[in-house]
């Protein structure tokens, strides 16, 4: 009979005995390698040699039909581009391509090569779109372009109304001179073909515009004379309604405004326009009419009087016919002084007040200003009087805006002029006074001439 001392070794061993079997069953099944089904692939492609055009989309696709653990791969050119059984590709470029397929795992590789040949093809598209009717306003440049998105080589020709204009793939040189339709026609072409397209340009009437003669906001006038404001319709005129109102009673309905204001005063002058589209213009204009003083000469005598000193300059003043009868001054005649030569002057004539008095009966001491028309043209002169030794300038400044405007001079408070000293005209003054520096015929801001008109006096 055994005792519990050698039932325990028995145990002891028959458990190291079981444990050494278990770990020599582990180092057997780890030593057993992994095996794997090999691919298996159905190739779909129904060519090996595959044709297609620039753009075109194509389908690639293997269908693996069995294996373990497979990865695929599709590469252009040597190129991974999809790693699906299955995927789509356009090709941008004419061209040979080299396409493989690749099946893979730890049991083997499958693979198939496939060349694929790209052709060019011709594709244009405008920039108006496939539109058959396009709008645009008059005076502007048509302004489209054909786009080459496939195609080497083309060559363009854009016509309108059937006469050839331009040969280059962007047509902007062609101005829509006036409203109205215009048919444009493209076409577009290489060896792989040709690409045409014709539609309708509508060049519609620009929106309602009008210029006027007069852009001040304030239009002065001496009482006695004529204004006369011109509107000019440059845009929109179709169906045009036009109305004059001075102190709002119509007073025209035409693109001229004429009226002799009798009195002085201030005036509202506005300008009302409509056309058949429901575009409207408005214009309005303070009037200031001057009541005169005494209006000494407005020169419409065929002679001058003796009280003009005459030949002061070379040839000076002389009476000529009024070189712009528009705006203030309507007159038929005027003076006109002028100086002949290069050099510095200040271009006077005098008015002799003493025969004023004797041989008219005009007494200049009765007044303490004295105003009158000048045109500059377009010289900088800044014209002043000379009296009793003192050089005025005008209370405004010119606004040499090539137009008659009234220059107004003004003695100091209680002085007025004597009738036994005569008022110098110096008419070619710059700004400081000073005569004029040298300067001919030619020269557009100082070409020695300026005229003149309507000599007032004014109290």
């Amino acid at each position: 009979m055994m005792n519990n001392s050698d039932m325990k070794k028995i145990f002891l061993i028959s458990a190291a005995a079981l444990f050494v079997g278990l770990l020599l069953g582990c180092a057997s099944d780890e030593a057993q390698p992994v095996r794997y089904a090999a691919p298996v692939v159905e190739f779909t492609m129904p060519s090996d040699a595959v044709s297609a055009t620039v753009g075109e989309k194509l389908t690639f696709s293997a269908k693996v039909v069995s294996g373990d653990k497979v990865s695929t791969s599709w590469y252009i050119d040597g190129v991974l581009t999809s790693s699906s059984q299955e995927f789509e590709y356009v090709f941008d470029d004419p061209g040979i391509y080299a396409v493989r397929f690749e099946a893979r795992n730890g049991a083997g590789t499958v693979d198939h090569d496939y060349t694929v040949t790209v052709s060019d093809r011709l594709a244009i598209r405008l920039s108006v779109g496939d539109s058959t009717v396009v709008n645009r306003l008059e005076l502007q440049y048509l302004q489209v372009a054909a786009i080459v998105e496939h195609g080497a080589g083309v060559s363009h020709e854009w016509s309108v109304d059937g006469t050839v204009l331009c040969d280059e793939a962007y047509f902007g040189t062609y101005q829509l001179a006036a409203p109205g339709s215009y048919v444009v026609h493209y076409r577009g072409a290489n060896a792989l073909g040709a690409f045409e397209h014709t539609f309708t340009v509508v060049a519609n009437e620009r929106p309602l515009e009008v210029s006027f003669s007069h852009s001040d906001e304030i239009i002065a006038i001496l009482a006695g004379r004529t204004l006369t404001v011109t509107a000019t319709v440059l845009f929109g005129g179709t169906g045009l309604q036009q109305k004059w109102y001075l102190d709002d009673v119509e007073m025209g309905t035409t693109g001229e405004f004429s009226h002799y204001f009798v009195s002085g005063g201030e005036y509202s002058l506005r300008y009302e326009a409509s056309n058949s589209k429901g575009e409207s213009v408005s214009r309005s204009w303070k009037v200031t009419a001057t009541s005169t003083g005494r209006l000494f000469d407005d020169f419409e005598a065929e002679t001058i009087g003796s009280w003009f000193t005459l030949g002061e300059n070379q040839p000076g003043i002389e009476r000529v016919a009024n070189p712009d009868k528009t705006g203030i001054n309507d007159s038929d005649w005027c003076l006109r002084d002028k100086v002949y030569g290069t050099g510095g002057t200040s271009g006077y004539f005098t008015l002799k007040a003493p025969k004023m008095l004797s041989e008219k009966g005009f007494d200049v001491s009765e007044y303490s200003g004295i105003r009158f028309m000048v045109h500059l043209g377009q010289n900088n002169y800044y014209p002043r009087i000379d009296f009793g030794g003192t050089k005025y300038a005008s209370v405004t400044s010119p606004k040499f805006n090539n137009e008659w405007e009234v220059l107004e001079y003004r003695l100091p408070e209680g002085k007025t002029f004597d009738n036994t000293k005569n008022i110098v005209f110096r008419m070619l003054y710059t700004e400081a006074g000073t005569n004029i520096s040298g300067g001919g015929e030619s020269d557009p801001t100082n070409n020695r001439t300026v005229y003149i008109d309507n000599i007032e006096f004014f109290k």
